[in-house]
């Protein structure tokens, strides 16, 4: 967990408990937790330099607490909140729709503390008569409570690699090993990472596992494989592959007279064929190799001498469409956004700020935007070596209708049509409003099309399919939302996409400078969806992508 998040993830904890308790103080916790997550750099810097301090929402009780997490303690506002409030309560507010007044009334009338109870009393129908409640919201709790279970233990890729790459590192720098590599579900790129797993090559396993221990939090478990040389490679294409992936392998070595098992490769005597690179296990058993992220159940083995797509990678991105500066809810002017894509390698990036349906976003009414869209003209004059595109992130309303008149949707080189304010629809009334969107003649593509929060809230039931086909007909792209927290579209939608040849555009959605690097997750989960270069919008050059643009409006 980043320092920053730890620092947020309390004061909100603060917030809730004083609001469950009537505790006046608590709208100046929660000013001070939107005003920790929204600052613009290193925190502790700020906290020294006095910066913080200036910071609206931010008073003396928050300052204490902010320094008392930074410095890893619990605040004492917190223990003193916390020792009156049940513990099962936090894990109730992690139900989708219930609120602290909502939680406060289920304590309070209904005597719930813990998710258990809550799933009992939503099982007697105890909340269809509780004020505020009734029958549609105790069927969407139920349905919370299982979406929960089904994700209890699961790490979002940000979270998971916040807590291997000190790990990764400190195994590195052990005197002991030799090799190293994280395996499991991170290396092969699932969108959540149920079990942690590194792989060393070590003469010397304790003190590698002594090193492990010393990095890893207490809470966290990480599973510590050994190979010796000889079967390091092998050892880690069976530790990266899926069970179907790896059944598939084992059943081509036996047919070979071999073994191929969690302990390596070996021939019918029982020596271990050396491998030095994944490739070469691959080659062996005659087969072209398999990326990492294609290791999965159902992706077919390819026979040596045949052809597999090259998959897209990092680098061939040019450029990214969707971000935000401090003219909306990002935390990074223009030129700080400019600079860091050019470092980045980008040839080009869309600037989107929220229209002004988001409201709470701060979202550009017309003058703003357009004074937005003469800052960018000038400063692509300037030498910078990343060309700017003016555009938006227009909110698509209740009947797929967009923000802005068409007139002002014309003035911009790329519009980003997304769902922020989700209506009390179906399915049927929320496909034809996806469908009408992607039918705009404006849309250039559709932004993180499902809505969905990893670990935090279910997509938005619809037909995706048919939303995919107005996509095709109208010449639309689909984005992959490469924000560790949503990585939407899925893989699975992704394949379909492609099945049709909809473009998909990598976003990083980055708010702030450093989530540009976003784009790697996104990357990632191109790749298990089978993604090329040409799949990908944003793999275009400058200039194609301008072409594109104009053919499609036209």
């Amino acid at each position: 967990m980043s320092t920053r998040r730890a620092v947020v993830d309390a004061l909100d904890r603060i917030a809730f408990s004083a609001e469950l308790l009537d505790d006046p103080r608590a709208r100046t916790w929660t000013a001070a937790a939107w005003a920790v997550r929204n600052s613009s750099g290193d925190l502790r810097e700020l906290l020294d330099s006095g910066e913080l301090a200036k910071v609206r929402g931010i008073g003396k009780s928050t300052l204490k607490a902010v320094t008392q997490a930074l410095d890893g303690q619990k605040p004492d506002a917190l223990v003193d909140l916390e020792a009156r409030v049940p513990e099962g309560l936090f894990g109730i507010r992690k139900v989708k729709g219930l609120g602290p007044k909502k939680v406060k009334r289920l304590w309070q009338e209904l005597a719930v503390t813990s998710l258990g109870e809550l799933e009992y009393a939503c099982r007697e129908n105890r909340l269809v008569d509780l004020s505020g409640f009734g029958t549609k919201t105790q069927d969407s709790v139920l349905a919370e409570i299982d979406r929960l279970r089904s994700t209890a233990g699961a790490l979002r890729r940000d979270q998971a690699r916040a807590i291997l790459e000190p790990i990764e590192h400190a195994l590195w720098v052990a005197d002991a090993v030799a090799q190293v590599a994280v395996v499991g579900d991170w290396a092969r790129g699932e969108e959540l990472v149920r079990e942690l797993a590194v792989l060393v090559e070590t003469s010397d396993p304790d003190a590698a596992r002594e090193q492990l221990e010393r990095a890893r939090p207490r809470d966290v478990e990480v599973a510590l494989h050994v190979a010796d040389a000889a079967s390091f490679a092998a050892v880690r294409v069976w530790l990266t592959s899926s069970a179907g992936h790896a059944a598939a392998l084992a059943a081509r070595a036996e047919a070979r007279g071999w073994r191929f098992d969690p302990e390596g490769l070996f021939d019918a005597d029982g020596a271990a064929i050396g491998c030095e690179e994944e490739d070469d296990v691959y080659r062996a058993l005659g087969l072209v190799p398999t990326a990492l992220e294609r290791r999965q159940d159902g992706v077919p083995l390819v026979l040596e001498g045949r052809a597999r797509p090259a998959l897209v990678r990092r680098e061939d991105l040019r450029g990214a469409l969707h971000n935000h500066t401090v003219a909306s809810d990002g935390n990074a002017t223009l030129e700080e956004m400019r600079e860091a894509a050019a470092a980045r390698g980008l040839e080009y990036l869309g600037i989107s700020e929220h229209s002004p349906s988001a409201f709470y976003a701060r979202g550009l009414e017309k003058e703003r935007l357009f004074e937005q869209l003469t800052t960018i003209d000038a400063l692509n004059v300037e030498p910078g070596g990343c060309t700017l595109l003016t555009g938006i992130e227009s909110d698509i309303r209740e009947q797929g209708e967009l923000d802005y008149p068409d007139e002002v949707l014309a003035e911009l080189d790329v519009v980003v049509a997304s769902v922020h304010k989700r209506h009390p629809q179906d399915a049927a009334a929320m496909t034809r409003r996806m469908v009408a969107a992607a039918s705009h003649p404006f849309t250039d593509v559709v932004g993180h099309p499902t809505g969905r929060l990893l670990l935090g809230r279910a997509p938005s039931e619809y037909d995706v399919e048919a939303f995919l086909d107005a996509c095709r007909d109208h010449g639309v792209a689909v984005e992959l939302n490469a924000n560790p927290h949503r990585l939407d579209l899925n893989e699975h939608h992704l394949k379909l996409a492609k099945e049709r040849g909809v473009l998909v555009s990598i976003a990083a959605d980055a708010h702030a400078v450093r989530e540009l690097d976003h784009l790697d997750y996104g990357v990632t989960i191109a790749r298990r969806a089978g993604l090329t270069a040409e799949d990908v919008l944003n793999a275009r050059t400058l200039e194609e992508l301008r072409r594109w643009i104009a053919e499609r409006r036209a």
